[in-house]
């Protein structure tokens, strides 16, 4: 949950230097820059507030079909395929024994 005086701040903070530049245009530069400037950062709050409220939900067709899974895994450490849950019997005893 977000504070009310937080957001408040955050949001002067965020406007302060677009005010500033707004009001050093406004001392040199004639109406119609200062206007057309202040324009421009009307439209980009305005666009942050809209871009803010909207929620981007998945499709539902895609997100609906689930993928298949992936091959299992072949391990060949001696030259000889095995799967991951292999039992560990296959072969002689000896080279079980051997390897642990």
């Amino acid at each position: 949950m977000y504070s009310k005086l937080g957001t408040v701040i955050a949001i002067i903070a965020a406007i302060f230097p677009f005010a500033a530049v707004i009001a050093s245009l406004a001392q040199s530069e004639s109406a119609f820059t200062t206007i057309v400037v202040t324009v421009i950062v009307a439209v980009f709050f305005v666009t942050l507030v809209i871009a803010s409220r909207i929620t981007i939900e998945p499709e539902l067709e895609t997100a609906a079909v689930p993928r298949a899974p992936a091959a299992p895994i072949e391990w060949s450490w001696d030259g000889i395929n095995r799967q991951p849950d292999a039992a560990e019997s296959e072969g002689d005893g000896a080279e079980s024994s051997a390897q642990h």
